[in-house]
């Protein structure tokens, strides 16, 4: 009998020695801190590098605003940000307010026709900015699909010989493409996120389970291949945000989002932000007031003066000054990054996300 020694330097000779354990060492800010303790109990997380992430939810609850921090993050980072626009409504006077630099060299948008198209694309750009050194090694590149649920594989649009095949002649077999196109290149794409350095998000539209009584009825495009290959799957949920208590103007999104699946971190963790709507008919994930917000649930903006009286209900102390709570976000905002940094110093050493409830829980079960 071989020592485990003899037998490892044996082995070693013929297949090699261990490989290094898949471990995440980077994480892209989402540019919420709540948020990014629900994905990785840390706030100064977010979503991880080398692992592919799926964020799905209704229309008008922000799923682009967040990826689009993401990829902010990594070009913060020095890293590279990618964009496969098959929704075709990715908005570039948007993206710079957000904290993305468009400029080519930094950013990378393309409107792929196929999903084997978007895929191939994906692969070789990735493969250019890492083979040929063209940013650090430790620099991050992040990588989104929008959306999952509108990539049309090429089976769908071409025959065998790449003729376009005309609508009549299409059928039920077409119906589940995308789940045979997910099976078939998820693996390899997740191996690349991984040997590359590359944080993959997929956003996704949701979809009702016919015949669920009981929990969460929800499901997302693209077959059964997704949920194993996806390191993290953030669900989102919203409710409307009216004008007043008598409007029926609905100026935003109270968003809350779960980790329906997590494995950087526990699993279930959620956390809650406003999406609004503005103006000029864009959207803005209204960071500052929703940490404002979760800090007030958190008892943890001041409100008693150095005597040790009260501030007037609403308000807080905000240096030196009674300040409405209501207006502290846009004083906040007015400050740019320094001013949220303020607030993100109240943020508590220890603090563990709360999780969605038990009849969500079932639901997501029932479907695992």
């Amino acid at each position: 009998m071989s020592s485990p020694e003899e037998l490892a330097k044996a082995l070693a000779g013929i297949i090699g020695e261990n490989d290094e354990e898949a471990t995440v060492k980077q994480f892209l800010d989402t540019g919420f801190p709540p948020l990014n303790n629900a994905s990785v109990a840390r706030w100064d997380g977010g979503f991880p590098v080398g692992r592919l992430i799926e964020i799905a939810g209704p229309p008008s609850s922000g799923k682009t605003a967040i990826a689009t921090a993401a990829m902010g993050a990594a070009q913060a980072a020095g890293g590279v940000a990618g964009f496969m626009d098959h929704e075709r409504s990715f908005s570039m006077a948007l993206a710079p307010r957000l904290g993305l630099n468009i400029k080519p060299g930094h950013f990378i948008y393309k409107k792929p026709e196929t999903f084997e198209q978007s895929v191939g694309i994906f692969h070789l750009a990735v493969r250019t900015i890492r083979d040929k050194k063209l940013i650090k090694p430790d620099a991050p590149i992040c990588w989104v699909f929008d959306s999952l649920a509108a990539m049309v594989p090429q089976s769908v649009l071409y025959d065998d010989k790449g003729n376009l095949r005309p609508p009549e002649k299409r059928n039920m077999n077409d119906n589940t493409a995308l789940a045979r196109a997910t099976s078939a290149h998820f693996p390899a794409i997740a191996q690349i996120a991984e040997q590359y350095g590359v944080c993959v998000i997929f956003l996704n539209q949701m979809r009702k389970k016919i015949g669920v009584m009981f929990g969460d009825p929800r499901k997302t495009t693209g077959g059964d291949s997704p949920e194993f290959y996806f390191s993290q799957r953030l669900w989102l949920s919203a409710a409307q945000i009216k004008a007043g208590k008598e409007s029926k103007e609905v100026v935003g999104m109270e968003v809350t989002g779960a980790f329906v699946k997590n494995k950087v971190a526990r699993p279930f963790a959620k956390a809650k932000w406003r999406f609004m709507f503005m103006p000029d008919g864009t959207g803005r994930f209204d960071a500052e007031a929703s940490l404002v917000e979760f800090l007030n649930e958190q008892k943890l903006l001041p409100t008693a003066r150095p005597d040790g009286k009260p501030v007037r209900q609403g308000y807080v102390l905000w240096e030196g000054k009674e300040v409405a709570r209501s207006q502290l976000p846009r004083l906040i905002e007015a400050e740019g990054p320094a001013g949220f940094a303020k607030l993100t110093k109240l943020l508590p050493a220890a603090y563990e996300a709360p999780v969605i409830s038990e009849t969500e829980l079932d639901g997501e079960l029932e479907a695992a």
